[in-house]
């Protein structure tokens, strides 16, 4: 993996740690999912899909709106979802894995989101990932720069969602994310 210090290409950095959350991602999704009594990997995948539609207004807000007006929302979605908060927690995580699994991008966004907004702020790193990458979000290095900070923030409190044993991974991604944002000049030391 680029580290922080050989880091010539900031795209290509984000791109690599995208690849390694995504791969966790799913990898956890199939656990949980493994856990889920009664049902084929085909009904799990059917009822993620339902997720898409149902979380379309926040996945399309991701690309215009404030990181915090977007979690506004989607925790305001989470209060009439009829859903428990655990309910919810395992079924965005399997969710988060078969959207991922399957290039359903609005059913992966929306789980991130679900995720982020419950108080998993490791998972914003996947949101950052989105909008700076352009994959089910318009591309908005501008936008993504907040929901990476956010994450970042949590692996610096012990959050750590991704690959938690890889040391340099959150200067790799606090570097990238800042450049790509045009603002490389006022990278925080802050590891």
């Amino acid at each position: 993996y680029v580290t922080s210090a050989a880091m010539t290409d900031a795209g290509f950095a984000l791109g690599e740690q995208f690849c390694l959350a995504r791969t966790y991602a799913m990898t956890t999704g199939e656990e949980h999912a493994a856990k889920v009594s009664g049902f084929t990997p085909a009904q799990i995948a059917e009822q993620c899909a339902g997720f898409g539609p149902v979380l379309a207004p926040h996945v399309a807000a991701l690309s215009l709106k404030t990181r915090d007006e977007v979690l506004a929302g989607v925790k305001s979605f989470i209060l009439t979802s009829g859903m428990s908060p655990a309910q919810l927690d395992g079924t965005a995580k399997v969710c988060l894995g078969v959207g991922y699994t399957t290039d359903a991008m609005d059913v992966a966004v929306g789980s991130a989101l679900l995720l982020t907004a419950m108080g998993e702020a490791g998972y914003a790193e996947l949101l950052g990932h989105h909008l700076s990458q352009g994959f089910g979000a318009t591309v908005r290095p501008d936008l993504a720069l907040d929901w990476y900070e956010m994450s970042l923030d949590a692996m610096g409190k012990g959050g750590a969602v991704f690959a938690p044993g890889l040391n340099d991974r959150g200067a790799v991604i606090r570097k990238a994310a800042y450049t790509i944002a045009g603002r490389a000049s006022e990278v925080p030391s802050v590891v």
